[in-house]
C-alpha cells in the first residue's frame, strides 16, 4: 500500500493497451503515479517484487497532443516522474514506462521490453 493506494504487478510482456485491459479485469486500472516520493515507493515495491532489471506500464499517454501528458481518464497529469533528456520519443512514444531507476516514454505497442503492469486497485 502506498498513499492508502494498493497496488499489484502483473507478470507478461503486453502492450499497454493490453495492459490497460488487464488492469480493468483485476478490479482496477493502470496506476497512476502522482508524485515522486509515490514513484519511488513503487520503484521499492518493484525491486521487492524481483522486478528490477526490466519495465511496467503505468498510466500516462500523449498520443492525444504531443508533450501533453493525459491520465486515461483524460485529465492532465501533474506529475511524471520523467528521467533526465525524457521524454525523448516525439509522436511514437506516447505511454510511460517505470524502471527502479528511471521513467521513460516508449511506444505503447512495445511489448517486447515491458514485462509487467503496474494496476492500482
Amino acid at each position: 500500500m502506498v498513499n492508502n493506494s494498493c497496488y499489484r504487478l502483473l507478470a507478461g510482456r503486453v502492450d499497454q493497451p493490453t495492459g490497460r485491459t488487464n488492469c480493468l479485469a483485476a478490479g482496477g486500472r493502470l496506476a497512476l503515479v502522482s508524485t515522486a516520493e509515490e514513484m519511488s515507493a513503487l520503484q521499492a515495491y518493484m525491486l521487492r517484487q524481483g522486478a528490477n532489471k526490466t519495465w511496467m506500464w503505468v498510466d500516462g499517454t500523449d498520443a492525444v497532443t504531443e508533450a501533453v501528458w493525459l491520465t486515461d481518464s483524460g485529465d492532465v497529469m501533474s506529475y511524471t516522474g520523467f528521467t533526465d533528456k525524457e521524454p525523448d520519443g516525439g509522436v511514437g512514444e506516447n505511454c510511460i514506462a517505470v524502471a527502479v531507476d528511471s521513467v521513460i516514454d516508449i511506444p505503447c505497442d512495445r511489448n517486447a521490453y515491458v514485462h509487467y503492469t503496474l494496476c492500482e486497485l
